[in-house]
């Protein structure tokens, strides 16, 4: 008896060359249905719908920047991650009067659908205070605290797993 009249004797899901034939295919379906099902629940909100307009505000953005750092601004920003607490003091090496709000914007790095925008209320001669809806995950973050009249701070950070985030930013 030949090798090849053995295997024609076994039922077809004993012969291991036909689970190999089925094994890669079904591993093609399984990781389409796993990339569908990923891409339908994450929005990665990387491109931006209106690219042309933002491109042209950049001198804005630069002139933003150009005045903070003339003003010798800075500001120590304590945000608690678990109540959403946020305490700002900002620092000026001129003689300057503080606004009696501030717009203050939280952005990940990579996921729009997490930033938030806040105002931040005056409490004290240059202290504010305000909310964001917690909890902050971890992950890299950029703090924008920026003024009515047109100057912005801005700081890159990493976040872990600590309740409270402090993070000092200088007019750079």
């Amino acid at each position: 008896m030949h090798k090849t009249d053995s295997l024609q004797d076994k039922a077809w899901y004993q012969n291991p060359m036909v689970w190999m034939v089925i094994f890669f295919p079904a591993l093609a379906v399984v990781g389409g249905i796993s990339t569908i099902f990923i891409a339908i629940n994450s929005d990665d909100g990387l491109v931006v719908d209106d690219y042309y307009k933002q491109g042209l505000q950049i001198n804005q953005v630069i002139d933003h920047d150009r005045k903070a750092r003339e003003l010798g601004l800075g500001a120590l920003v304590d945000a608690n991650a678990q109540n959403g607490q946020i305490h700002l003091k900002l620092s000026s090496a001129a003689d300057y009067s503080y606004p009696s709000e501030l717009t203050f914007k939280l952005l990940h790095r990579t996921i729009a659908g997490y930033d938030q925008t806040t105002t931040l209320m005056k409490t004290g001669e240059a202290e504010y205070r305000g909310f964001i809806k917690p909890p902050i995950i971890e992950g890299r973050w950029t703090i924008q605290v920026l003024s009515d009249r047109d100057w912005r701070l801005r700081k890159s950070f990493t976040t872990g797993e600590a309740g409270n985030i402090v993070v000092q930013i200088n007019a750079d």
